[in-house]
């Protein structure tokens, strides 16, 4: 494994890390969820190396071991820059290894982050994968005004204890006599676990980096606002049966429909029996491994 760092547009270093093969069938950039970091899919880089990929991953800014404010992203327009570096990182990809597409895999906040990119940048995506795809919601609109609200009285790196609430809050309320704060994740109680003993994961967002997660949700759910659509692009969604943070069926079909809306044709749900949020972490995860590897071709 090879560590990049990537200047971004505001002098932020992107920590990347590149995973690469001989000959690789392709190339693919991973971006992770809220409140974890790039570490966690370092075991699914390997499988896909194993079936012929490299992968790049990186932490969003905020997130992980190098960040300087963890759960922030910027005073104002943090949403901007966090689809600014993402495209820096497709970039850096297409330029190393000198090919015209690349492979997009988001996991829960990343598929926000892949559906904003697919608005502009779905012609230069091989494929894209959709794990955990949190659904539209009509409260963000109301998520964004609360959050200016709390930030010009409080400050961008203000903790809201409430918009916190607000935006994963109810996650843990689906599941039936939880053991935790974070159960929702998953069935597997390791993984819970390791999730809250990991410092650099469950550490909450700032309210700047609320109001940058609202607004990027609000505009994934406008169908118009995907200006350079490729029909025909593949797409791979696929969740947890009992994963809160989709919206259940409604959910995952409201999710399915936005894209559909937006001209995407091309495109394959999977769910999950028995698994919530993280499925790559459940005890049955090889199931859906076979699967994304299937879906790679």
């Amino acid at each position: 494994m090879e560590k990049v760092i990537i200047k971004a547009s505001d002098g932020y270093n992107l920590n990347v890390h590149v995973f690469d093969v001989s000959k690789p069938k392709g190339f693919i950039q991973i971006i992770h969820g809220m409140e974890e970091h790039q570490e966690r899919y370092e075991l699914l880089a390997s499988e896909l190396n194993n079936a012929g990929y490299s992968v790049i991953t990186s932490n969003l800014r905020g997130h992980g071991d190098d960040a300087p404010c963890l759960g922030y992203f910027a005073d104002k327009d943090g949403y901007k820059l966090v689809l600014e570096d993402e495209k820096l990182i497709t970039d850096y990809i297409l330029n190393k290894y000198g090919v015209g597409k690349i492979i997009l895999f988001g996991h829960s906040m990343g598929t926000i982050i892949a559906r904003d990119l697919m608005m502009s940048e779905s012609n230069v995506y091989e494929k894209v994968i959709l794990s955990g795809y949190p659904n539209p919601q009509p409260a963000a609109g109301a998520g964004i005004m609360l959050a200016n609200i709390v930030q010009k009285f409080k400050g961008p790196q203000y903790f809201s204890k409430f918009l916190e609430g607000m935006a994963v809050g109810a996650f843990n309320k689906a599941v039936k006599n939880p053991k935790t704060d974070f159960d929702w994740l998953s069935y597997n109680k390791d993984n819970v676990d390791a999730y809250i003993k990991d410092p650099y994961c469950g550490h909450g967002f700032k309210v700047s980096a609320l109001r940058d997660l609202f607004i990027l949700i609000k505009n994934m759910a406008n169908p118009n606002g995907y200006n350079d659509v490729n029909e025909k692009l593949p797409i791979f969604m696929f969740s947890g049966e009992d994963d809160p943070c989709t919206g259940g069926e409604k959910g995952r079909d409201a999710s399915l429909k936005v894209l559909q809306a937006a001209g995407f044709k091309n495109i394959e749900v999977k769910v999950y029996e028995k698994m919530r949020h993280e499925t790559l972490n459940e005890k049955k995860r090889d199931v859906i491994v076979k699967d994304i590897i299937e879906f790679l071709g």
